[in-house]
């Protein structure tokens, strides 16, 4: 009798081990093996550790080499540049710098306009809108929407964060804000 219950326990601890270890597996994962890096027309070429980046807590993808940013006193932010196709990537480029110095000052961070113990440089590699009737029956799923890159950089040239995030919103713009306001929440936070 004592022989049937051990290996039933041993059995059951086997099985609780194997399906612990899964979760914890999947939560490891990183940008390159999902899903979102197989976007063909989203390119993959402004941050150089794509490799590197894991799922985020306040934004989709991040990377934190040298760890949070608590040291870093002050903040600079250049011109986002746009890597998208078409005339959406363009304009959403255009208010990306505006809105990052805005959600930064929020998250308690002091913007300067140059010399920043920390620079932060943006892009935007894809953004749409959909139109006609997709948007009218297509509901939230049909929002206009902007996938952004974030990398700062400290004093020295060294990357301090990378962040990849996709954000939607009543408009371009709308999106654009609402996306730099959840990346400036990630940089605050440091995941």
């Amino acid at each position: 009798m004592v022989r049937p219950i051990t290996r039933l326990f041993a059995i059951a601890l086997v099985a609780f081990l194997v399906l612990s270890t899964k979760p914890a597996e999947a939560a490891k994962k990183n940008f390159l093996d999902s899903d979102d890096a197989k976007e063909k027309d989203e390119a993959q070429k402004f941050l150089a550790d794509y490799d590197k980046m894991t799922k985020g807590k306040d934004a989709d993808w991040v990377y934190f080499p040298s760890g949070n940013l608590k040291s870093f006193k002050t903040v600079s932010v250049k011109e986002f540049e746009s890597n998208g196709r078409g005339r959406e990537s363009r304009d959403a480029a255009r208010e990306g710098k505006d809105y990052m110095e805005q959600w930064l000052d929020k998250q308690g961070f002091k913007v300067v306009k140059s010399g920043g113990d920390l620079v932060v440089e943006g892009n935007v590699f894809n953004a749409w809108e959909p139109h006609g009737a997709a948007r009218y029956w297509g509901g939230w799923m049909a929002n206009p929407g902007v996938g952004l890159e974030i990398m700062a950089r400290d004093s020295k040239g060294n990357v301090a964060v990378e962040i990849r995030h996709k954000a939607k919103g009543t408009t371009v713009r709308d999106a654009v804000e609402n996306g730099l306001e959840e990346i400036a929440k990630a940089l605050a936070s440091g995941n």
